[in-house]
């Protein structure tokens, strides 16, 4: 199985040496990395020249790379999804790392895995959700990464034993997913504001073709209206795997400052009224109240 991860980046060039090396090191070897740039200037462009000529001398390496201005994040994303050619479609953020390298090995074996029959009909899972970890970056690591940031010349790439990728961050908040069991439970766990987290979120490439890509007019909610609209609306067939696969870091647009916060709602409250949540404010509550056992765990 073919899968392709998309990792979308703006003047983050020591994060996205990180999400390389991640990728680079991990044991499923049939992946297609699409890096996605928003024209940086900190030079992360020359590191995408380099990942080039390095997939010129290693035809193993499957690697696209695009560098030019965009809207947001949601519509770099989808610049990747048109790009793939995978089978399935997962993401890494700059600054972000799996949590070993086995994660899109065990991705791979739950697509190929079956999740029961109808009638004698195996059915196909679309996509596979996980755990996710927030994490702070260590103060040694920052130090090391203002040092690089002054420099944009002579950049290495090289493979980093995976150890290296992931003990240097703290935990700050522990997202389990939990398993609903059942399309019914499911349901019901959406109206009371649950949500798998987006990174985690592997999906069929086929279910981006058919049912379209991220809504470019919601700037932070985009990730949840789509998780509503495939899991919710369409109820596509999902599968969830008990494991922490992603370290997130801390800063990321949606609770980056209380402006942000209350944005992050008012589209909160717009993706469920646009798939037909009954009770948006009271789904709204919930999904704000969800969180808070995150940090105790």
């Amino acid at each position: 199985m073919k899968i392709s991860i998309i990792t979308v980046c703006k003047n983050n060039k020591s994060g996205l040496m990180r999400a390389i090396e991640c990728i680079r090191s991990q044991t499923h070897k049939n992946i297609e990395h699409i890096i996605v740039d928003g024209a940086s200037t900190d030079g992360t462009v020359e590191i995408l020249k380099q990942v080039q000529d390095d997939r010129l001398l290693n035809t193993q390496y499957s690697i696209q790379t695009i560098s030019e201005p965009d809207n947001g994040i949601y519509e770099a994303i989808n610049k990747g999804i048109k790009l793939a050619t995978g089978d399935v479609i997962g993401l890494l953020h700059s600054d972000d790392v799996y949590a070993d390298e086995n994660v899109i090995e065990k991705y791979a074996e739950s697509f190929t895995s079956d999740s029961g029959s109808i009638s004698g009909k195996t059915k196909q899972i679309d996509a596979v959700y996980s755990d996710l970890v927030y994490v702070r970056v260590k103060s040694n690591v920052k130090n090391q990464k203002s040092n690089e940031n002054q420099s944009t010349t002579n950049h290495q790439l090289k493979t980093t034993h995976y150890s290296l990728l992931t003990t240097n961050y703290s935990i700050i908040r522990n997202w389990k997913s939990g398993d609903p069991s059942s399309p019914q439970k499911m349901i019901r766990w959406l109206k009371n504001g649950w949500m798998p987290p987006h990174p985690t979120l592997f999906v069929r490439k086929e279910i981006f073709d058919k049912f379209g890509l991220y809504r470019t007019d919601l700037k932070i909610a985009a990730d949840y209206e789509m998780i509503l609209r495939l899991f919710y609306k369409l109820k596509i067939e999902t599968h969830y795997l008990p494991l922490t696969t992603y370290l997130m870091t801390l800063g990321g647009a949606s609770n980056k400052n209380l402006t942000n916060i209350l944005q992050k709602s008012k589209e909160d409250f717009r993706s469920m009224s646009l798939n037909t949540i009954p009770f948006p404010s009271f789904t709204l509550f919930c999904k704000n109240i969800r969180k808070l056992p995150q940090f105790l765990r």
